[in-house]
């Protein structure tokens, strides 16, 4: 009895020492597991964290920052200016391929000419439609436009700018007030136009309360020709005529017809006095900021909307006059130019040291 007893305990004991072993081993191998499980994870998630940085790494080196371009024109959209811009806009944001967006900013939107070059260097707006006779309250050369009678035509006034004209009066805006030209806008002859009457001779003008831009050069050549000029903005300027502030203004032709001057004016005479161009005026610094191959993209949108300037002024010439005429504006053409050129003939000398003999050579000998 009693070694069956002991045989009893002995057997006991031998299951529980058994079960212990196998608690023990499966504990282990249930940590092995573990550890082997955390390391996979471990290494499953470093990898994952390595491919992320290097696809965070590829992103930020294909992004490319992008540019905001806003133009300002005082000229209302219908106007050739303001279509040069449109054109010079769908050329930039093709070629940079969405990197500079471009907004036009017509009408007036942002004020006249003379504020356009407080935001240029103040650096609240990139570019801006900007006649040189407005420019040369900034450097005396730009009033080489002003001169009367000084460019034949067009084709005369484009020639002399891409002699290297061009390039000279844009650098000495560059240097001086970190303005820069990208494009030339040419503007056909001015013409004046009136609620007073037709002009035929220099006699004419006398006593003719007129509308000029803000140019010294102009103002004097109506004084010469024996007006009344008053400077005044072009945002301002059919006003000034529906109220009779001036009773005459002088512009292209074709521009009457944008602004919808012809409302308040009945005569046109065909004087050409003035060719002044109107360029594409650009903040230097803006300029500078652009990465080379955006530079480029911008002077190329900028020959191209001076060509596309060019040739729709031309086109639009003969059709303005017709027009005028169907609207019921008298328009006159002038023959004989020649007492109105003996009149302002005292000008070329009193400017020609301030713009400088060069320029004025280069449109002479390009006659």
């Amino acid at each position: 009895m009693e070694v069956k007893t002991n045989v009893r305990k002995f057997m006991f004991f031998i299951s529980i020492l058994g079960l212990i072993l196998v608690i023990v081993g499966c504990g282990n191998n249930e940590d092995a597991g573990n550890d082997t499980e955390s390391e996979t994870e471990s290494e499953t998630d470093g990898s994952a964290q390595t491919n992320a940085d290097t696809e965070n790494d590829g992103e930020a080196s294909g992004d490319e920052e992008t540019y905001t371009l806003k133009m300002a024109s005082p000229s209302n959209p219908e106007d050739t200016m303001v279509q040069a811009f449109y054109h010079f806009e769908e050329i930039v944001e093709d070629e940079s391929e969405g990197r500079i967006d471009v907004e036009v900013l017509h009408s007036g939107q942002l004020g006249g000419q003379s504020d356009y070059i407080d935001g240029l260097q103040l650096g609240s707006i990139q570019a801006a439609e900007i006649t040189t006779s407005v420019l040369s309250s900034l450097n005396d050369k730009m009033l080489i436009f002003d001169m009367p009678y000084l460019s034949n035509n067009m084709q005369h006034q484009r020639e002399v700018i891409q002699s290297g004209v061009g390039d000279e009066l844009s650098s000495a805006l560059e240097e001086q007030e970190d303005i820069k030209i990208v494009g030339w806008l040419q503007r056909s002859a001015r013409n004046v136009y009136s609620s007073a009457g037709p002009i035929e001779t220099a006699e004419d003008f006398e006593g003719l309360d007129i509308r000029v831009m803000e140019s010294p050069v102009m103002l004097e050549t109506m004084e010469l020709l024996g007006a009344n000029p008053t400077p005044i903005a072009a945002d301002e300027r059919y006003m000034a005529l529906q109220t009779g502030v001036v009773d005459a203004a002088e512009n292209s032709i074709a521009l009457i017809l944008t602004e919808k001057e012809y409302e308040v004016t009945d005569y046109v005479s065909m004087t050409n006095h003035f060719m002044t161009p109107n360029t594409i005026s650009m903040d230097q610094n803006f300029f500078d900021s652009l990465p080379e191959d955006l530079q480029d993209v911008v002077l190329d949108a900028g020959e191209k909307a001076g060509e596309f300037a060019f040739e729709e002024e031309k086109s639009q010439i003969d059709s303005a006059v017709t027009e005028l005429e169907d609207i019921g504006m008298e328009v006159n053409t002038i023959e004989d130019t020649s007492s109105f050129k003996e009149a302002v003939q005292p000008i070329y000398d009193e400017y020609e040291e301030d713009i400088g003999e060069d320029l004025f050579d280069a449109f002479l000998e390009n006659k």
